[in-house]
């Protein structure tokens, strides 16, 4: 029996070996200007994208997901997927609530290049390299494009009025791994596994917008003072529990500005815009490192009373997992009250969007639970679609 567990031991260890001979990833670095349009619901964006062949494998073509085409009539994926689980609200949804993206002009290394829709699915398509891409080089991808913005009670991208959860937006390259591509429709469950890389994204909107997304701001002691004044509020109103329901949108500012975020290491970059938001700022010394990390809530007169507390959450959270895990790498971890109809939250890198909860205890479960994603799946990039329980199931 011995012999057998020593010769089983052996065979286990010899195929790690071999699995990590064969490992690699490609490194996907993007650089995005995109400006929110609220009247008409639509983003209008430019993305540059670096690309790092770092397989065995010469590459003639590159599969890209559009994933903002999920939603632009009743024959996706995803429009099939809510149907089949009893959601009516894509199929019955009027033309101005559904979305897609466009406006796509593919260049490679300056030159353009021919590309096509997947046959079967729009929210999908193939781009053919006029040079094949050899093993260790590099290739610029460049792209216009525009976001019809749905309904987001349909699924996670969209607005509800002029409050804005901006997820799955930019035409982003699939995986390719040892397995090959992994060329997918997006769906509610399962809509994660992508190239690790760098985000550089620049967002223009009006002024008076609180904007949250993936990512550190670069160079803006305007914003961080205004939103800093945003936290003096909103701690003064905590202290006198002068709570509001007022969810009312005030109107736009006829001024604009751009803010940078920059992030390192991740896979994903999203954003989220309200002019509603309250703000609340505090920060957690790790366990092991002893780095700081800003924490950051922002929510809405919709359940203020409950995201008094959020701060605790989110530290709590981040020590848990940092403890149980290894350090969270990033510098914020940001929450966000919104409105979305695809479970009680929903995670991204650094920064998770929460519904409405009812109670402090649904509130803080929520958090907790959204706030470790960020280690499973976020930092292990885990393939959701084929292995939920090294996504949900761990965390």
């Amino acid at each position: 029996m011995l012999r057998l567990f020593f010769i089983i031991s052996f065979f286990f260890a010899y195929s790690i070996v071999c699995a990590q001979q064969n490992y690699f990833q490609q490194e996907v670095n993007y650089n995005i200007d995109v400006t929110l349009n609220d009247v008409k619901h639509e983003l209008s964006a430019f993305e540059k994208i670096e690309y790092i062949n770092n397989s065995s494998k010469t590459l003639d073509f590159i599969y890209f997901h559009l994933w903002a085409n999920a939603y632009k009539n009743k024959e996706t994926a995803l429009a099939k997927q809510l149907l089949e689980n009893g959601e009516t609200e894509m199929y019955f949804a009027k033309e101005n609530d559904l979305g897609y993206v466009d406006s796509l002009n593919f260049n490679v290394n300056g030159q353009s290049v021919k590309w096509e829709f997947d046959k079967t699915h729009i929210d999908i398509c193939t781009l053919y390299l006029n040079t094949p891409l050899a093993p260790g080089d590099t290739i610029y991808i460049t792209t216009p494009f525009h976001v019809k913005l749905p309904s987001a009670k349909i699924s996670r991208l969209g607005h509800i009025d002029q409050a804005y959860a901006i997820t799955q937006w930019y035409p982003k390259p699939a995986v390719f791994d040892r397995d090959g591509w992994h060329q997918m429709p997006y769906l509610n469950q399962g809509e994660f596994y992508s190239e690790f890389g760098a985000f550089d994204v620049k967002i223009t909107l009006p002024k008076n917008y609180v904007l949250a997304a993936t990512g550190d701001r670069i160079d803006e002691a305007e914003e961080e003072q205004w939103l800093l004044s945003k936290v003096e509020e909103t701690e003064k109103l905590i202290a006198g529990k002068k709570y509001s329901n007022d969810n009312s949108f005030p109107p736009s500012s006829r001024e604009y500005k751009t803010i940078e975020f920059k992030q390192y290491r991740v896979h994903d970059f999203a954003w989220f815009a309200d002019k509603r938001f309250h703000v609340l700022k505090g920060n957690i010394v790790l366990p092991r490192t002893g780095s700081k990390v800003d924490t950051w809530a922002f929510f809405t007169n919709n359940e203020p009373e409950l995201w008094a507390k959020a701060l605790e959450y989110i530290n709590d959270a981040t020590a848990f997992y940092s403890e149980m895990n290894g350090d969270y790498p990033y510098n914020h971890v940001t929450a966000i009250d919104g409105t979305i109809s695809a479970g009680g939250g929903m995670e991204y890198p650094n920064i998770t969007i929460i519904g409405e909860s009812g109670n402090e205890m649904t509130l803080e479960t929520t958090i907790m639970h959204e706030v470790g994603h960020n280690w499973f799946y976020g930092i292990l990039g885990s393939n959701e679609r084929d292995y939920p329980f090294m996504d949900e199931g761990l965390n």
